[in-house]
């Protein structure tokens, strides 16, 4: 249905242009040379191969049609207010903004745009830990009482059957070379934070999380570090093309803004509201 709606509306619309217009001139539809070549780079680049006559021809009536469309569409009034359209129109003039940017950028200005975000490249900080975990579900009231009679035991020199005091875990009771990220995803934002700040070496907690009650034991910790420009090149060249990108755009927008002349309509009140003001 909607397929047909549009359709009538196209044939409405053209049918109003052609019946106004057909006593004047045809309007001029130019190919250029430039425009040729383009059409045959474009299936040379596709195809690995330059187009033969027949299809050079066939690319050129294409964009011929394509053109007298789009040109009797505008002149329907079809691109308006098409949702569509708008943001296609829109991506293009945010790819124009990109092209401006589509430069090679120098070892200085990586370098400069490393130290200036250095948070985007840090690499978090690993630890390698095992848990005695104490279940909520399980446990119930005596929560309280069982993690002080765990924290008792682990607190001797060399506990025995550690894995015996607590509850089992669904993801096991060791993990090795987690990110904080890793351990916040699992855990949760408090138990990571909490971790990160726990000493390596012997048995601390209890740490609660979503699940319950952790005791941990941090065997390895490897520190976060900021690595060298020459081994994240990649990374930093990609973010520094988008901070340029987005500045770019940015500009463009604020400069093609500044052409029009902005009215934002207030919204009438609502009829409650103008009722209520009317009886005090």
């Amino acid at each position: 249905m909607l397929h047909f709606l549009l359709l009538g509306a196209v044939l409405f619309g053209l049918f109003a242009v052609f019946g106004k217009n057909e006593a004047e001139a045809p309007a001029k539809i130019v190919i250029s040379a430039e425009r040729v070549a383009t059409l045959a780079d474009g299936f040379t680049r596709t195809w690995r191969r330059p187009p033969n006559d027949r299809e050079l021809q066939g690319l050129i009536d294409d964009y011929i049609r394509e053109e007298v469309f789009y040109r009797e569409g505008r002149a329907a009034g079809l691109d308006r207010e098409d949702v569509v359209i708008r943001r296609r129109v829109r991506q293009k003039m945010e790819f124009l903004a990109e092209d401006i940017t589509a430069v090679e950028a120098s070892d200085e200005q990586l370098a400069a745009y490393l130290a200036s975000h250095p948070e985007r490249f840090t690499v978090e900080e690993r630890l390698t830990f095992r848990h005695v975990f104490l279940s909520a579900t399980r446990r119930g009231a005596a929560m309280e009482n069982d993690a002080k009679l765990v924290a008792t035991e682990l607190a001797r020199d060399a506990p025995e059957n550690v894995a015996a005091l607590g509850d089992p875990f669904l993801l096991g009771d060791e993990f090795h070379s987690l990110s904080r990220s890793d351990v916040a995803r699992t855990f949760g934002e408090d138990f990571a934070k909490q971790l990160s700040a726990t000493q390596s070496g012997h048995w601390q907690g209890p740490i609660p999380s979503g699940f319950g009650l952790h005791f941990v034991f941090i065997g390895e910790r490897t520190p976060g570090s900021l690595p060298p420009l020459d081994a994240i090149r990649q990374s930093v060249r990609q973010e520094w093309l988008n901070g340029r990108r987005r500045e770019a755009e940015e500009a463009l927008y604020r400069k093609m803004r500044d052409r029009y002349q902005i009215v934002i309509e207030a919204a009438a009140p609502p009829v409650r509201a103008v009722h209520s003001e009317a009886r005090q």
